[in-house]
């Protein structure tokens, strides 16, 4: 099995017996995670592309429809990663959305901060700088085969299917 980058947290495995000692009685309920969310404000905007103070860049292709995703919710997403040089690294599919809350620190700072404000159906590109990414350190698979060299900015095309799901 190969854990998700831009995921930290265990495996679909070890979640999974997790849930299943936590339903049997064997182990106390985690304590409630606690959302920060987090700040950051558009810095600048040349053409299609905004760039945030945190540095992240983003494009919109698609702004969806419905409320904003606001710090905290939960949303379910689809996304394609790639590095820079537009090698693939990672994505999900329509049976397995990406779910997760941002504010909880799951994901990739980068990530988590570049879906607020998108809406169902809504479209973007995400251009992740190493420091809101993975650092300085590769991110290897289990084989250890190196899939992220370090200081990689990466990209991230996301689809949000829905929020509060």
């Amino acid at each position: 099995m190969v854990d998700r980058p831009g995921i930290r947290s265990a495996g679909l495995v070890q979640a999974s017996a997790l849930a299943a000692m936590l339903l049997a009685g064997c182990i106390d309920p985690p304590t409630a995670a606690v959302c920060t969310p987090g700040t950051f404000d558009t810095a600048s905007v040349s053409g299609d592309t905004i760039t945030t103070s945190t540095g992240l860049r983003f494009i919109d292709d698609s702004l969806g429809a419905g409320a904003a995703l606001p710090w905290c919710a939960t949303v379910a997403v689809l996304f394609k990663a790639y590095l820079l040089d537009g090698t693939p690294f990672d994505s999900t599919d329509i049976d397995r959305p990406l779910r997760f809350a941002p504010g909880l620190g799951d994901l990739i700072d980068g990530f988590e901060q570049g879906v607020i404000g998108m809406r169902r159906t809504g479209a973007r590109r995400l251009i992740i700088p190493p420091e809101l990414g993975y650092g300085s350190e590769p991110v290897r698979d289990n084989a250890g085969t190196v899939i992220v060299p370090g200081n990689s900015t990466l990209v991230f095309d996301v689809e949000v299917l829905g929020i509060g799901q």
